[in-house]
């Protein structure tokens, strides 16, 4: 761990004979070796110009591909007064001296171009990754604020949230995958993240499935625990259909301009209303079996989500604070005092045009007194901050921009700028189309088992495309890993269908999580057949030697290598997967031309030269896999060694 602190990077970086590393406030050497870099160069342009310390540093910037090279000091950032910056970079040139850290710059316009030494990169990163191994990566986020203690932000992440005994749609698939990113991003930047699922378990569809236990329900589906789930959903089903013609004749109503309050008062939408009214007044039966119904949905999902590979720190719902009514009170109490809120046709509502935001009109309690959507959801942002004082909270949830603006809004007018700051949602395309190879199927464990089941499927039929042992172990872990990584990509436009057609999932060539997997698969092979089981210790790094991995392929791979971790910061800035995912396809790419040349170029034996080449070439590979393995696991794939 002798990069791991700065004595230790300082001390380390004077035996590969490099001067101290400079200190500049913006620098995140521990976590970023490209800032090393960065810090020695911003030290050296310093010296030749008369300009401020951070303009300096903050003109370096790293080059957006390798191709432009790795750091680009960008001239007009100095704003140095009366000096055209073309003509400055013809100055700079020439002062600029090749030496251990940087090969020769170049003008590039306004631009003065550096690529890092590789020389000099071999001995500082493969030891600098090795150091961290599963924290590489990691990052200090410039647009979190410093907690005066040094204490992690506490970052609240709610994602999923299916509802209870209703399907699990496409968008909560969707939502379930990106939320899990988005924790792992925050925690990767140093946060305490808890991880909410927010289940639809309360509301007026929770009546309706009431009404139908009551109707239809046998207690004996209890004894059936695997099945009760399953059996709920299709109850659920059963009472929609019944509900169905009723909602059409309220729909035609509406579109014929007619008050719908008489259609409501009668029916099974008055049997619904009434059943879910109980619910809120707390009596026993609706309370019994609401908790029964909840039990069986966390437990379902709790079992579901770990095949996934997702785990979540709290089931809470609109439940707790419709419960507990006191979070409920407290920001009706405010709305009425600050003269938020108004009664129009016996319910209570918030008219946002009268308060300067375009939201249009939302209901907060209903004629019948029934609390609305809304208003459990600020009741629980203040419910929230109370119990876990949360320094921000992201909600991942499909499309609902109005909803959340209207929350955000609201707590904002209740005189609470300062939490609504902290309120962030993160949204997503709804998938448009569905998928051909999950079909009509509703469940969570349901689509699953259908991934599992089409790559098993896709191994079997072409062994020689899907080298793999274990195949039906193996396919279970492809299968969940390929339907993550096509879901994420739908984020950087690679198709909006549930999961992406069937060959996405199945296609080993091109930019997918299964050519990607096998990539890993790939490289771990050749890693184990150098036979160098460490090409992980500190002492083997130390004393490889190098020479063969100074020239293309294997320089720009490990000039890709280098910038993980400000690949990660960059996705953490938008919270946008497709950042990592372009990245890592960009180093397989790379790395099969790797290790395509090592198949090609015929380096056995057991001469000196060969066996040198092997042990760097070994050491390169872990640091690689490193890599790969610490991109796949932030996006919530678990990577797949044979």
């Amino acid at each position: 761990m002798a990069t791991a602190s700065l004595p230790g990077l300082q001390a380390f970086a004077a035996d590969i004979g490099l001067e101290p590393i400079p200190v500049f406030a913006e620098a995140d050497v521990l976590n970023s070796p490209i800032d090393i870099y960065h810090s020695y160069l911003a030290e050296r342009l310093l010296a030749l110009v008369e300009c401020d310390p951070q303009l300096v540093y903050n003109s370096i910037q790293p080059s957006k591909t390798i191709e432009d090279g790795d750091l680009d000091i960008v001239l007009p950032k100095l704003k140095l007064d009366g000096i055209k910056p073309k003509e400055l970079a013809g100055e700079l040139l020439k002062k600029f001296l090749t030496d251990a850290l940087f090969t020769a710059p170049f003008k590039d316009g306004i631009h003065i171009r550096f690529c890092l030494s590789t020389k000099t990169l071999l001995q500082l990163l493969l030891p600098y990754i090795n150091d961290r191994k599963s924290t590489y990566g990691n990052f200090t986020p410039l647009s979190l604020p410093a907690q005066p203690d040094s204490a992690p932000q506490k970052v609240i992440v709610e994602f999923s949230s299916p509802n209870a005994a209703r399907e699990f749609t496409a968008a909560h698939l969707r939502g379930t995958i990106i939320g899990a990113f988005v924790a792992n991003i925050y925690e990767a930047a140093g946060c305490s993240v808890l991880r909410v699922n927010y289940l639809g378990d309360w509301g007026k569809n929770l009546g309706l499935l009431g009404v139908g236990w009551q109707k239809y329900g046998s207690e004996e589906a209890f004894n059936e625990p695997g099945h009760l789930f399953r059996y709920m959903h299709e109850l659920y089903i059963r009472m929609e259909e019944e509900l169905q013609p009723e909602q059409e004749a309220r729909k035609q109503a509406r579109a014929d301009g007619q008050d719908t309050s008489v259609l409501e008062s009668q029916g099974l939408f008055a049997e619904r209303d009434a059943a879910f009214k109980r619910m809120e007044d707390g009596e026993v039966e609706e309370i019994a079996f609401w908790k029964k119904l909840r039990d069986i949905s966390i437990e379902y999902y709790a079992e579901t989500y770990a095949r996934l590979g997702v785990k979540f720190d709290e089931y809470s719902g609109e439940s707790q604070v419709s419960l507990n009514s006191e979070a409920v009170t407290e920001v009706e109490s405010v709305l009425k005092e600050k003269d938020i809120w108004e009664e129009q046709n016996g319910a209570w509502v918030i008219d946002f045009d009268k308060h300067g935001a375009k939201l249009g009109t939302a209901t907060v309690r209903d004629r019948n007194g029934s609390t609305s959507y809304l208003l459990r959801d600020i009741a629980t942002v203040f419910d929230r901050l109370k119990t876990h004082a949360f320094d921000k909270m992201v909600y991942v949830v499909c499309e609902q921009d109005v909803h959340f603006r209207q929350v955000i809004k609201v707590v904002e007018l209740m005189g609470r700028v300062d939490v609504a700051n902290k309120l962030q949602h993160v949204t997503f395309t709804r998938p448009s189309v569905p998928s051909p190879h999950v079909g009509s199927v509703q469940l969570l464990g349901d689509i699953l088992d259908q991934c599992e089941k089409q790559m098993h499927e896709a191994i079997v039929a072409d062994p020689e495309k899907y080298p793999i042992e274990d195949g039906e172990a193996v396919a279970k872990t492809m299968g969940i890993n390929s339907m993550v990584i096509q879901e994420l990509s739908s984020r950087k436009g690679h198709g909006n269908g549930l999961l992406g057609a069937f060959s996405l999932l199945t296609l080993a060539d091109g930019e997918t999580g299964t050519s990607l997997q096998l990539c890993y698969a790939r490289l771990c092979s050749a890693i184990s057949k150098i036979g160098a089981p460490d090409a992980s210790s500190s002492e083997m790094i130390a004393q490889v030697e190098y020479a063969t991995l100074l020239e293309p392929p294997w320089s720009e791979l490990l000039r890709l290598i280098s910038r993980y971790p400000d690949t990660t910061q960059a996705a953490f800035e938008k919270l946008e997967p497709g950042t990592i995912l372009s990245y890592l396809f960009r180093v397989a790419e790379e790395l099969t031309l790797c290790l395509d040349a090592a198949d090609e170029d015929g380096a056995d034996g057991e001469c000196s030269a060969a066996a040198s080449k092997h042990a760097a070439r070994a050491v390169l590979y872990e640091g690689v896999r490193q890599v790969l393995e610490n991109g796949m696991r932030l996006l919530g794939a678990t990577p797949i060694r044979k």
